[in-house]
């Protein structure tokens, strides 16, 4: 699989293998993540820790198919409650788009992220110079950059990589907060009907496309609430759907 580079000075959006950080030492930033939670680089670095960062955007294709490998090796690694910090930092989306993002790709209990335009994700970016999405890196506790760019990526190369600096498991003692809205989406893909099944009447339904736009918007009252979407164009969209506070997004594809 490809990285979606970009250039900016271009304006323009390319695929390439080699792209990364041409820094090799860390630059301290803030990011706030989508609970609230300021992470300051230094500081975890000053507690001894490391810190692997994944640089992506919450529009990327590759992104979205390495969010559950960051999931899963921040899960065997003790939940950042062991030696290695996981933070996953937006380029430019807002928190709702990023929350979508997450909620669709990332699986259960994911590792903090903060979005590029509300948390400081875009700052971080600038700082680091990423030049492709997605992009990994491993800062050491001497705040040197000692992985510019873990690719190609997936559970077992991260993990195999941390081992190589002497990281080892844990297993996470934090709570695992359980969604409180569950619903379906078929069929998947879809070029004309797309049916949401709920457990219970009431709950807001959306259907998003990747840049953010809400196409439809309704009510459910029925179990099983279609949504029309044959005049759409053909691509990915989120379904986010919402009950009594609570909000879960599920990636969907129509088709022509």
């Amino acid at each position: 699989m490809k990285k979606i580079t970009f250039f900016l000075s271009a304006l323009a959006f390319t695929f390439s293998l080699s792209a990364q950080t041409s820094l090799t030492t860390a630059v301290d930033f803030t990011v706030t993540d989508l609970n609230g939670n300021s992470h300051t680089l230094f500081d975890y670095l000053d507690d001894g820790k490391y810190v692997c960062v994944d640089f992506f955007a919450y529009w990327c294709g590759p992104c979205m198919a390495t969010a559950p490998e960051f999931t899963n090796v921040y899960n065997q690694y003790g939940c950042n409650e062991g030696d290695v910090i996981f933070l996953g930092v937006e380029y430019e989306g807002t928190d709702q788009q990023v929350h979508d993002f997450e909620n669709a790709n990332a699986g259960d209990n994911p590792p903090p992220v903060a979005s590029g335009a509300q948390g400081g994700g875009g700052a971080a970016h600038s700082s680091y110079a990423i030049q492709a999405f997605p992009t990994f890196i491993l800062i050491n506790p001497d705040g040197q950059i000692v992985e510019q760019d873990i690719w190609p990526m997936d559970a077992s190369i991260l993990d195999t990589t941390l081992q190589g600096y002497g990281l080892n498991h844990m297993t996470c003692t934090n709570d695992v907060e359980e969604a409180v809205v569950e619903f379906g989406v078929y069929p998947v893909p879809s070029n004309d009907v797309v049916t949401v099944s709920l457990n219970e009447t009431g709950a807001s339904i959306e259907l998003i496309n990747l840049v953010g736009s809400t196409v439809i918007s309704t009510v459910a009252n029925e179990l099983n609430t279609q949504l029309n979407v044959s005049n759409l164009d053909a691509g990915s969209y989120l379904v986010r759907v919402t009950q009594q506070g609570a909000v879960r997004t599920k990636a969907i594809q129509v088709i022509k």
